[in-house]
């Protein structure tokens, strides 16, 4: 039996990747944790074979914190589980110590191999994760998946684009500074960056604006 733990800032996530190895017979989930703070904790009552790790996270950078895991626990295989699509954060990932890397949109069927072969000592890189690394190693990046924003994301990024601070977003679009940092942190997370300079830069890149 494969022992999973899931690190992930999103609950619906967790839920999600929960859900989708529940049926998996060689597979148990024994840990869905919503920050650091959570996983370390976790880790005091069973370490995982495998940890399914977000890089994108409330207390922490899951780039370092894979390092960290991993000279915590050593037998513990690390797979990065993202949106981060940027080919230096495959490479700071891979080089910190996991052992695999996929893309949110990744499948069942992908994901279950990718637990399975990091478990055997291999590791595993997503097709796109691959075709990314290729491009950039050509000197061509890639530009990427280019992701759907509601409409109101889309209000929250052309008024953080016009320099507005929460408050003023808020009382310009009648909602609470809590929903502003809310739709915020949603366009981080779908545009792959991680602070708000970075969502600028990669929406004007996007064309999203």
């Amino acid at each position: 039996m494969i022992r999973v733990g899931v690190t992930d800032d999103h609950q619906l996530i967790l839920n999600g990747i929960s859900d989708l190895l529940q049926s998996i017979d060689d597979i148990q989930v024994v840990g869905k944790w919503l920050s650091d703070a959570a996983t370390r904790k976790g880790f005091e009552e069973e370490v995982p074979d495998v940890l399914l790790l977000d890089i994108n996270l409330p207390d922490g950078d899951g780039i370092e914190l894979c390092k960290v895991y991993k000279k915590e626990h050593p037998e513990m295989k690390i797979i990065a589980l993202t949106t981060f699509n940027q080919a230096v954060m495959v490479r700071n990932m891979m080089k910190n110590g996991a052992s695999g890397y996929l893309l949110k949109d990744t499948t069942q069927e992908e994901l279950i191999s990718a637990i399975r072969e990091v478990m055997e000592g291999k590791e595993y890189l997503q097709s796109k994760i691959k075709d990314i690394l290729l491009q950039d190693a050509l000197g061509k990046p890639s530009v990427g998946y280019i992701p759907k924003l509601t409409r109101r994301e889309k209000e929250v990024l052309e008024l953080v684009i016009d320099e507005m601070t929460t408050a003023e977003i808020a009382e310009k679009l009648f909602i609470s500074p809590k929903t502003v940092e809310s739709h915020r942190l949603n366009l981080i997370q779908k545009l792959g960056v991680r602070n708000t300079a970075g969502l600028v830069k990669e929406a004007i890149n996007k064309g999203l604006v």
